[in-house]
């Protein structure tokens, strides 16, 4: 009997079973979450070999004639098998023919909600078994029911010193519990005590079977929690069941980037560390304990380098101080995750683009979601992989600043300038390939340059046949719509996608990269940005600074109100913008120059120890406020007194007061000793500790030190996976790993003063006539 549901996917999996494709949806419902099993199961290639070169008698096998064609414009033929088996070595007999295969790598699940237009809310219908658990021959299509998360937050608690698990603990909107291997009596309803690990595990899953979460939420959570609960149960032979009706969990890392990735049927794992990130959140330490106190004022209960021995201790000693410990951080996440909306923001992505729930990355598979549905509508499919070396595309616009102590500082920035682009000028995979064909074979009674659009690198666009346009179009008017609704979540994530397209096409992880795609991006770029330049020139500005989509302006007359002259310097260029498009190629322009702020006060410094401007460097104060781009004072890699010195040094440059005394009391202040809590170097290992051969800085030597020490410990060491973030700071002996404040003894004062304070003195100096070297000499003649 059918039966028609709506909901939502959650997960999706294809695996072969007895010789054919299964492809599952897990889908929440109203009334819970349900495997769908779509009918049709079929794998799908398609090839540009003759028909009759292709088996017509393999069982499982259908090959026919397509109407689609190829990037070369050659027809190409539908290869569809029942099996991955058949699908593996169809592929593999069409390229030892010598032909090649497209679209071979996208897999059975991802192919069919794409084609259908489905992203995350469906309406099914399906023969259900007696429980209403599983539908067979089920039919998907695009549906709008929202639903209502079971969002747990997940957090685990281990031993160090024997690399056991000590607890698992949770907490969600109606629950809080602990699951803690312990022999010590406790009668809190919340702790759930097991004499050992694998009646914890075994209890953990029966318990995840019955109260049925829908998302994991954690802290690093696929690469240390759920990775480690993994090791455990292969460890103790248990089958991680923790799907939707039993089934297994799949944890598995890619082999180069120490990544770990988790496919849960129907339940999704979603990491705080990495939604922040697509968030646009930046963190001076992406730790549980840093993020909570910035976002919520709050953090952990236990912090520091050695907190293990505490935990274990507690363990041992405390069994309610143990669990407050574990339950609090499960406790911060999901509030963390409540207050930025992230889940939210995760859902909008899949709304929007059909990358599945658990992809928190994925620009190159939210970028072919969207146009190749597209581009089989209009007759094509994607380009076969490349093996062309990659040709890297120039840059974004940065020119040299000109250096100095500014007032009334204008700073222009082009409204999403790459979408813009690729809007205004056509710039599009298919529109490239077309042009070529259309070059050769130009429509009749119009003339070619009527019909394209010029590129860089030899490239051309073909007006009638670009699909990325429109694409664009369609998400810059929806973003408008999320502006004007109040709508910040969507309009975010609408930006996310717009911003990806120029990233997508330079990158050699996507079928569609051409270097004269990406070149025909940042290249216009580059010139619509020096035309700016010149406009504003000609109109008694002074352009000291460009990057990459920015203008840092003066006027040559006095300010009276810069606001309104911001505004009409904008609207000049806008106009100058429009008629240039229409004078070049005939184009409607999409190009807008926005007016973003005035800086009342601006400092443009020198590259250190010449007289060139810098890049990508300044300081300015607008409405009150002081904004440092990569000086010192926004980089977490210097000192915290180096990133005080600059913001309290710039505070009293604005407001036009001499600097000097400030200086020197800074310098007597650090020698006595004021500042020895902030003299603490903080950076992140951007590779396992081992790959640190033959280039050593400080902190991998810091490292290196920890990590010693705890291998004559016999503990686990620290840093042998990398991306962890290293505190030390250099005593007169040299560097030093950092644990707490007592360790800040015997500091080599002389070369903070060196290395801290004079390079950031001496940027500004020379505007009051002097330099660290005359006023530590001047010190040391009054000592």
């Amino acid at each position: 009997m059918f039966v028609e549901k709506t909901g939502y996917i959650v997960s999706r999996h294809t695996r072969e079973v007895n010789g054919h494709i299964e492809m599952s949806l897990f889908i929440k419902t109203p009334e819970g979450t349900v495997k769908v099993l779509p009918d049709r199961q079929l794998s799908v290639f398609f090839t540009n070999a003759p028909l009759q070169s292709l088996p017509n008698d393999m069982v499982g096998v259908q090959c026919s004639e397509s109407a689609l064609k190829s990037f070369n414009n050659e027809p190409v033929i539908l290869v569809q098998s029942t099996s991955l088996t058949l699908h593996q070595q169809m592929i593999n007999l069409v390229k030892r023919n010598g032909f090649s295969v497209f679209e071979e790598d996208i897999k059975a699940h991802n192919r069919y909600l794409m084609e259908r237009k489905i992203r995350g809310a469906v309406r099914f219908i399906g023969v259900a078994d007696l429980n209403n658990q599983t539908f067979r021959q089920a039919r998907v299509i695009a549906g709008n029911w929202q639903p209502d998360w079971n969002v747990w937050s997940l957090d685990i608690e281990t031993s160090v010193s024997t690399n056991t698990l000590l607890s698992i603990g949770i907490t969600s909107r109606d629950q809080r519990v602990a699951f803690v291997v312990t022999d010590q009596e406790n009668s809190s309803p919340i702790i759930h005590r097991f004499s050992d690990e694998k009646s914890l595990l075994l209890a953990f899953i029966r318990y995840v079977r019955k109260h049925s979460p829908d998302i994991f939420i954690g802290w690093n959570l696929i690469g240390f929690d759920l990775q480690f609960i993994d090791q455990r149960c292969q460890v103790l032979g248990i089958r991680p069941a923790f799907g939707v009706n039993g089934e297994n969990w799949n944890i598995r890392s890619s082999d180069n980037q120490g990544k770990y990735f988790a496919s849960i049927p129907g339940r999704v794992a979603l990491d705080g560390i990495a939604l922040l990130k697509v968030g646009g959140y930046h963190f001076e330490s992406y730790s549980l304990n840093n993020v909570s106190n910035e976002i919520l004022d709050d953090g952990k209960l236990l912090h520091g380098g050695e907190r293990w021995q505490e935990i274990e201790r507690l363990h041992r000693e405390d069994l309610n101080a143990f669990v407050a410990y574990n339950l609090q951080d499960c406790d911060l996440v999901m509030r963390i995750f409540e207050k930025l909306k992230l889940i939210e923001l995760q859902q909008t992505r899949v709304d929007l683009t059909g990358i599945p729930f658990e992809q928190t990355g994925g620009s190159v598979a939210a970028f072919e979601n969207l146009y190749l549905p597209r581009l089989h509508t209009a007759g094509w499919v994607a380009p076969a992989w490349s093996d062309d070396d990659f040709v890297a595309s120039p840059g974004g616009f940065v020119m040299s600043s000109i250096p100095g102590l500014y007032k009334n500082v204008l700073v222009f920035d082009f409204k999403s300038l790459y979408p813009s682009i690729i809007r205004t000028f056509h710039v599009d995979p298919l529109a490239r390939i077309t042009a070529q064909y259309l070059s050769s074979n130009p429509v009749k009674g119009t003339p070619l340059a009527a019909q394209l659009v010029p590129g860089f690198l030899g490239a051309s666009f073909n007006r009638q046949q670009a699909i990325l346009p429109s694409l664009v179009g369609e998400l810059a008017q929806a973003r408008e719509e999320a502006k004007r609704v109040g709508n910040g979540i969507l309009s975010y994530a609408i930006k996310i996608i717009m911003n990806s397209f120029y990233g997508v096409l330079g990158s050699n992880v996507c079928r569609f990269y051409h270097a004269e795609l990406a070149s025909s991006i940042t290249m216009r770029g580059h010139e619509l940005l020096g035309r700016t330049q010149a406009w504003m020139e000609e109109r008694g500005a002074r352009v000291i600074y460009g990057d990459t989509d920015s203008l840092f302006v003066t006027l040559n007359s006095d300010l009276e109100n810069p606001q309104k002259q911001g505004e009409q310097l904008r609207d000049d260029i806008n106009a100058c913008l429009s008629r240039w498009c229409n004078e070049y190629a005939q184009l409607d322009s999409h190009l807008e120059l926005e007016f973003e702020r005035v800086y009342e006060r601006f400092f443009m410094p020198t590259i250190r120890g010449q007289e060139e401007g810098s890049k990508k460097r300044y300081a300015g104060k607008s409405k009150g406020e002081l904004v440092f781009k990569g000086l010192e004072a926004a980089r977490t890699d210097w000192t915290p007194l180096a990133r005080q010195f600059q913001r309290a040094l710039f505070e009293k440059i604005f407001n036009d007061e001499n600097p000097i005394v400030y200086i020197q009391q800074t310098v007597e202040t650090l020698r006595a000793g004021g500042y020895d809590e902030q003299l603490v170097y903080s950076k992140q290992l951007s590779r396992p500790l081992s790959s640190y051969t033959k280039n050593k800085p400080p902190h991998v030597r810091a490292a290196a030190i920890i990590d010693q020490k705890r291998a004559e410990q016999g503990l686990p060491l620290e840093y042998n996976k990398g991306r962890k973030r290293v505190y030390y700071f250099y005593q007169r002996t040299g560097v030093v790993p950092y644990e707490s404040a007592e360790d800040l003894i015997d500091l080599d004062y002389e070369h903070y003063i060196e290395k801290q304070i004079e390079p950031i003195a001496d940027s500004i100096l020379p505007f009051f006539k002097t330099n660290m070297a005359s006023l530590l000499s001047q010190q040391i003649s009054l000592l």
